[in-house]
């Protein structure tokens, strides 16, 4: 798959073994002065790009949700998708998750690929500029035709019931 970076200075993701199925995504900060975020009262607003701690980086406070930039655009090839999950190291010790649990980037998209973080932790979380923030996985999609029909679907199956119903008691 192409990868094409917006900025000399954005690192192309790549997998970390022979057996990873992901690939991390990294921030890309440093041509960014400002990010796109919503607060917990659904209120658009920037986050400044700055020095925090020494490094370049964004602070994200508790139920922020954040568009953080990759500098990448993907050229994903027809009849595949591209999935961006949450790194669950990141999830675990620092409360990073992604706001719409799996981000779908379709094969027609041919802009910059964004990280929507949401800090779920009590505390502000700072991401650096190069940090991985999240993975990405390509798969292979088919589009089926819809049709509606008049006819409930019939039982395939001995199941009887929907949430739980498979459980044992």
């Amino acid at each position: 798959m192409k990868v094409f970076k917006l900025h000399e200075t954005v690192e192309l993701p790549a997998y970390a073994t022979e057996g990873s199925a992901a690939f991390d995504l990294r921030a890309h900060l440093v041509d960014n002065p400002r990010v796109r975020a919503y607060n917990p009262m659904n209120r658009e607003i920037e986050i400044p790009v700055k020095v925090v701690a020494g490094k370049l980086g964004i602070q994200i406070h508790p139920q922020y949700r954040v568009l953080v930039p990759t500098g990448l655009i993907f050229d994903i090839p027809k009849n595949n998708v591209l999935k961006i999950y949450a790194r669950s190291g990141t999830a675990l010790k620092q409360g990073l998750t992604l706001a719409n649990a799996v981000g779908v980037v379709d094969s027609d998209y041919v802009e910059e690929t964004f990280v929507m973080l949401l800090n779920v932790s009590e505390q502000l979380v700072v991401v650096n500029h190069g940090d991985r923030i999240a993975q990405a996985v390509v798969e292979s999609v088919k589009q089926l035709s819809l049709t509606e029909t008049k006819e409930r679907p019939g039982q395939k199956t001995s199941r009887n019931g929907g949430l739980g119903s498979t459980g044992k008691e």
